[in-house]
């Protein structure tokens, strides 16, 4: 009988750990675009202007964009995906669940 449970609570703590609230948030600490209506995207500038290239775009509402420096002007140097460039700090928001 030990040797049926034993693998049974195994399983169970494994499961808890995979689905726990707090292993399940991986872009919690992170920024968002955030005023951005839903339809639409935050375009990715390679400058801190729109007078810059557009190379790239982030979807409304998505998480898991990292700022790589400081914001300069408004606008703040970031990496999303397989994108870097830059973003107006005004469609971006802190996001922690």
């Amino acid at each position: 009988m030990l040797k049926v449970i034993l693998p049974a609570a195994a399983a169970l703590a494994l499961f808890v750990s995979v689905t726990s609230p707090a292993l399940a948030c991986a872009c919690c600490g992170t920024w968002q675009v955030r005023n951005v209506a839903a339809y639409d995207v935050l375009n990715i500038r390679s400058g801190p202007s729109v007078n810059y290239k557009k190379v790239g775009s982030i979807p409304s509402g998505s998480a898991c964009v990292i700022r790589t420096g400081r914001c300069k002007r408004g606008w703040c140097r970031i990496s999303f995906a397989n994108f870097e460039g830059w973003v107006n700090r005004r469609y971006l928001g802190w996001f922690e669940k």
